[in-house]
């Protein structure tokens, strides 16, 4: 008898383990863990390429070049980040261009352009053979809620974690800055998205309050942001070639 109680005690105290190290696993999935690595790896080469292609030239505090280099790196150490709401941005000698970025290229320009102020750490984009796009990132939900989207952030029936892992794969385009998506996968940490929040309606949402983030930068003009049949991501569009940035 003893011996069954033992048992029994064994097997529950081993489930009661395997339980709270899949909840915490979830758990840490959001957040605390990194998000899914897609496999891209970028150099400073990539950034310098994906600059020259676009044409932007970036002045922070009096700070280009090499010097805004060395400042952005000594930043990411200290893994300070900046609201957009306490800086001055002046964005000008707009420009069409025309031009196709590989994966690290655009991994690369997305990471390193402003990492003090870009609200996702860590991530990756990539144009699969079929022209699917993916992403992964970290998202500053903190942020991005202060900085894009203060006037609903009250709306979301759910308290959220300050950051967040999120994962997406679908088809994507943009025309005439109005997002299109037609999203196979979405991810939250580990935990997929239901597939009603997948349905016309709530994508229709996505596509609306998802333009802010590019559309922060007056005057931007993408007339079409696709993929080709060689895995690249294909702009056109009218992009300021220089950006100066100053504290308020």
């Amino acid at each position: 008898m003893d011996s069954k109680k033992g048992k029994a005690k064994y097997i529950f105290i081993v489930l009661f383990v395997l339980i709270l190290a899949s909840v915490f696993w979830t758990y840490a999935s959001f957040s605390l863990l990194g998000p899914k690595d897609l496999g891209v790896r970028y150099t400073h080469e990539d950034y310098v390429s994906a600059l020259k292609k676009t044409g932007i030239q970036v002045e922070y505090e009096g700070l280009t070049g090499e010097a805004l280099e060395e400042y952005k790196e000594q930043n990411k150490r200290t893994g300070e980040k900046k609201s957009i709401h306490d800086y001055n941005f002046e964005f000008s000698e707009y420009e069409r261009k025309e031009f196709t970025l590989t994966n690290e290229e655009a991994t690369a320009l997305l990471n390193e352009l402003a990492p003090g102020f870009w609200w996702f750490d860590n991530l990756q984009v990539k144009v699969l053979p079929d022209g699917t796009m993916e992403g992964s990132s970290t998202a500053d939900i903190k942020r991005l809620k202060a900085d894009l989207y203060s006037d609903v952030a009250d709306d979301v029936p759910l308290p959220l974690p300050d950051k967040m892992n999120i994962y997406s794969k679908g088809k994507i385009s943009i025309t005439n800055n109005k997002l299109s998506g037609d999203p196979e996968t979405f991810n939250v940490g580990a935990v997929s998205l239901p597939d009603r929040y997948l349905e016309e309606d709530s994508v229709n949402t996505m596509e609306e309050y998802f333009p802010r983030i590019y559309t922060v930068v007056p005057g931007l003009e993408i007339t079409s942001l696709t993929s080709n049949s060689e895995g690249k991501f294909v702009f056109d569009g009218i992009i300021p070639q220089k950006v100066s940035v100053t504290a308020k």
